[in-house]
């Protein structure tokens, strides 16, 4: 389920496995980012909620150097890395190797968007929003940021995910919500 601002914006009940659930949300959403196929799941489930949380927000006031990314997670990129680990023993693909690292989720939402501001991806057992929140403030405060991306994001299985994605802004002047807040639930148990 993919809700925003409180509201409902897209179900689907026969979808509960990511990898399914996932390509749907890709197709609804449009996007036209071949690439996307190629991501590990973690990057396509932050992937798929930055599309959500940016799609409606004119995003041309904010300076792309000026825009900082800053996610947290729990399971980071073990489900990647496990993949990776079945292939040590013959030859390792590359492909999926880049993947082990959490900040690529940040490198592929950066390079869709343009965004070259300071990044950061947290690694903690479970969600901490005053962790994310100091990073977020030190930022603005250097004046290093106009505008940030931030959140949890975790993956671990097709049925175990969920993200949570804030887009923050200091403008005054801009129309766009200030806090907008999106989650990719799942509600379905194995």
């Amino acid at each position: 389920m993919v809700i925003s601002d409180g509201r409902e914006l897209y179900s689907d009940v026969s979808n509960p496995d990511f990898k399914s659930f996932g390509k749907d949300l890709y197709r609804k959403l449009k996007c036209n980012y071949p690439k996307f196929f190629k991501m590990d799941t973690l990057c396509k489930l932050t992937f798929l909620a930055n599309e959500f949380i940016t799609r409606d927000i004119d995003l041309t006031p904010y300076n792309k150097d000026k825009t900082a990314v800053v996610l947290s997670s729990s399971s980071s990129t073990l489900d990647t890395d496990t993949i990776f680990t079945t292939t040590i023993h013959a030859i390792p693909s590359p492909a999926v190797f880049v993947y082990t690292l959490p900040n690529i989720a940040i490198g592929e939402l950066s390079i869709r968007m343009g965004w070259k501001g300071e990044n950061l991806f947290l690694i903690d057992e479970s969600f901490h929003p005053e962790n994310i929140v100091d990073q977020v403030n030190m930022l603005f405060t250097a004046s290093q940021t106009e505008l940030c991306l931030t959140g949890w994001t975790n993956y671990l299985s097709p049925t175990d995910y969920h993200v949570s994605l804030w887009l923050i802004s200091e403008h005054k002047n801009v129309q766009t919500r200030k806090l907008t807040s999106m989650e990719l639930l799942n509600d379905f148990s194995v």
